[in-house]
């Protein structure tokens, strides 16, 4: 991919994806995969954004928050969910470009991928805006940051399976086993199993692995792993397997092992252990502040590259731990900044909160506009940045 991709920015950088309206009512599309509630506080922070630059109003983000599409005076906005049925995402994302909306806001890898595929080829292709994205580059959304499509750019969850494996080992040292679940049809799952499976073998952990297709093939799939003798699940972050945790973790709870998942504040779907970021509410802002930017006529999406954002942390749910029969490891709780005990939270560090936010956080447009013009600028790639990226995959080849 990586040498269309640079014939596709040489070619549309010239065509410079920045909209200015001049009064005109702008529209975006809104696509999601699956009844994701994560998602759902994705989407509402790009809403909150738009809230701040004054696209919508306090009246019609409430109105949004119940996924209904909407006509407003200065941006009309189609919300979409796509259940998980591929040819319904494909169909979805038919009917917003037939609508010729001015961008896609696409919420995880497998909606930015397919977006990105039916965009490719159009003259002037619309602009795709992603978030939730945990495996841009392996997943063909991109190559490098700077090396992608010239009309999309996004913000790229921070994930590290090795972080979530050293987590495992920091609770149970002697773990020679464990299972992985994953969605067979999201780039990102196959992605995430894959690096599951490379670097339990660099550890001398075997790793089964369980593919599913929908929410119904989680149980099953679980139980075929404990009936392998696994000691553990540690799942990657896609959105079938994070959506379906508390299904995942009910097989847990009666097999009594422990689910690990690559986002601490998972622990409120029922993971045992989260270990990574916590990316919804921070993603869902990132590219707000990139589709306000957009919008104004203030960011050229070919020169804008995809943003990495979230901290590692690691979050415990003692309540899944009991009903387990597992014993978290001190060194874990030492380590964690977000623990559930009894059904709510009984340690919290205060930077979690930003981290875990769920909506409604609106900040005045004159008091963030020059951090976000800022931010933005840190963002741009230069003709040397693309360079040395492709010269980078060239070499890896």
């Amino acid at each position: 991919m990586a040498r269309c991709v640079v014939v596709a920015i040489l070619l549309f950088s010239l065509l410079a994806p920045v909209l200015a309206h001049d009064g005109e009512n702008p529209s975006i599309a809104l696509i999601s995969y699956g009844p994701f509630s994560e998602g759902n506080v994705l989407q509402g922070a790009v809403l909150d954004v738009l809230e701040s630059y004054g696209y919508i109003s306090a009246e019609e983000n409430a109105q949004l928050d119940g996924r209904s599409n909407y006509e407003g005076e200065n941006l009309t906005v189609f919300m979409s969910d796509a259940g998980f049925d591929l040819p319904t995402l494909n169909l979805l994302i038919d009917q917003v470009l037939d609508r010729e909306v001015d961008v896609i806001v696409a919420s995880g890898n497998t909606v930015a991928l397919a977006a990105v595929n039916a965009t490719l080829d159009m003259e002037a292709p619309t602009p795709v805006l992603f978030a939730f994205v945990s495996a841009p580059y392996g997943a063909g959304i991109a190559d490098a940051p700077c090396v992608k499509p010239a009309h999309t750019t996004g913000s790229r969850t921070a994930l590290s399976y090795e972080y979530v494996l050293q987590t495992l080992q920091m609770q149970n040292p002697d773990i020679a086993t464990v299972g992985t679940i994953f969605s067979s049809s999201d780039a990102a799952g196959l992605f995430g199993a894959d690096e599951i499976a490379e670097i339990g073998a660099e550890l001398g952990i075997a790793v089964e692995r369980a593919g599913a297709i929908a929410l119904a093939d989680l149980g099953v799939a679980a139980e075929g792993l404990v009936a392998k003798g696994v000691e553990a699940l540690i799942l990657p972050l896609d959105t079938l397997v994070t959506e379906g945790l508390p299904v995942i973790t009910q097989a847990a709870n009666e097999a009594g092992i422990p689910v690990f998942h690559p986002s601490f504040s998972s622990i409120s779907l029922g993971a045992t252990i989260g270990a990574g970021a916590s990316p919804f509410y921070e993603q869902g802002s990132n590219v707000g502040i990139m589709l306000a930017a957009y919008l104004n006529g203030e960011l050229d999406i070919s020169r804008t590259g995809i943003v990495t954002s979230g901290e590692l942390a690691i979050g415990v749910n003692l309540d899944s731990a009991d009903a387990q029969g597992v014993e978290i490891s001190d060194e874990v709780l030492d380590a964690a900044v977000a623990v559930i005990e009894g059904g709510r939270p009984t340690k919290l560090h205060p930077e979690v909160l930003a981290a875990i936010a769920r909506r409604g956080i609106i900040i005045p447009q004159e008091q963030r506009q020059a951090d976000d013009r800022a931010w933005l600028e840190a963002l741009q790639c230069t003709d040397e940045m693309i360079a040395e990226q492709q010269a980078a995959l060239d070499a890896a080849e």
